[in-house]
């Protein structure tokens, strides 16, 4: 739960996966955007729903909207954390970088999302100073 909470006071933002039966969310997607780099982050409910294709989902509309966009250059899958996970990556394209200042381009500004003015008025993180104003 913890690495949940700290998710949602970051930069980015998240992308529920859920359950349609069920009705509940099963995980979680973090992106973040800055720079000339897209960057995503995976969370999961369960161990079964880390089995339910959520990572290939997501993995694919971050390269969807990398591909798409004139100004961003590199998807960041994260650290690894295992060599499983590693080993899955490279099975689809995916480089395993030591030095990963040198291949993505984290300079320059967030970038938010529709409706968040320069994180100013965010979904978390400026609301609280926004009652003050």
């Amino acid at each position: 739960i913890s690495r949940y909470i700290g998710t949602t006071r970051m930069a980015g933002i998240i992308q529920e996966y859920r359950d349609v039966e069920a009705n509940k969310v099963i995980a979680i997607a973090h992106e973040v955007t800055k720079g000339k780099t897209i960057r995503g982050q995976w969370f999961y409910a369960t161990d079964d729903a880390s089995k339910r294709f959520v990572w290939f989902h997501s993995v694919h509309e971050l390269v969807k909207r990398a591909i798409a966009e004139d100004d961003i250059d590199v998807v960041d899958l994260g650290p690894s954390g295992s060599d499983a996970f590693s080993e899955l990556k490279s099975r689809y394209g995916f480089v395993s970088v030591a030095d990963w200042p040198e291949v993505a381009d984290y300079l320059g500004d967030f970038k938010h999302a529709e409706g968040v003015d320069k994180g100013k008025k965010g979904l978390n993180l400026g609301m609280f100073e926004g009652l003050f104003e």
